[in-house]
């Protein structure tokens, strides 16, 4: 590795408070209201699925064959039933917003999609994106299929 540079300035000016601790830690305070503010505003938006997200790829032979809508203490769940030579479940719910960090288990593999990350398994894939939690879930399809129809639906923009 060879780093190059064309210009140093050995004589930069900083203000009195720029290393202070105490003013970084209002800073980062003020911004964390704001953020709770914002985030408080999201959970409003996606406490309900307003339109149901179909893939745009479905293999050759499998078509939708129950549509089944269920509601949550927290928002909806809608659970899409495919049949045919490849049967899967699609699963697409509210993503609650959590105020603090916290620990999640996931099964799966790590597998970059579209906007987001997925976990990915044998014979499922769950991911979350725009403020929606997706799980797929197949005895007879392999995983390229499951990225197949999770890259399909990942493609499709859900912003109004």
């Amino acid at each position: 590795m060879i780093m190059k540079f064309n210009n140093i300035d050995l004589k930069a000016n900083f203000d009195d408070n720029y290393f202070d601790l105490d003013s970084i830690i209002e800073e980062i305070d003020v911004e964390d209201d704001t953020k709770q503010e914002d985030s408080a505003d999201d959970s409003e938006k996606t406490s309900s699925l307003d339109d149901i997200i179909y893939p745009l790829y479905i293999p050759t032979g499998t078509s939708l064959v129950d549509r089944e809508k269920v509601a949550k203490t927290d928002g909806e769940r809608i659970i899409l039933t495919f049949d045919g030579e490849k049967p899967f479940l699609l699963v697409e719910e509210t993503a609650s917003v959590e105020k603090e960090f916290s620990i999640v288990p996931t099964y799966g593999e790590p597998f970059l999609l579209a906007d987001t990350v997925g976990a990915l398994s044998s014979n499922s894939i769950t991911w979350v994106s725009n403020g929606i939690e997706y799980y797929i879930v197949s005895d007879a399809m392999s995983q390229v299929e499951l990225i197949e129809i999770a890259s399909s639906i990942s493609a499709i923009p859900t912003m109004k």
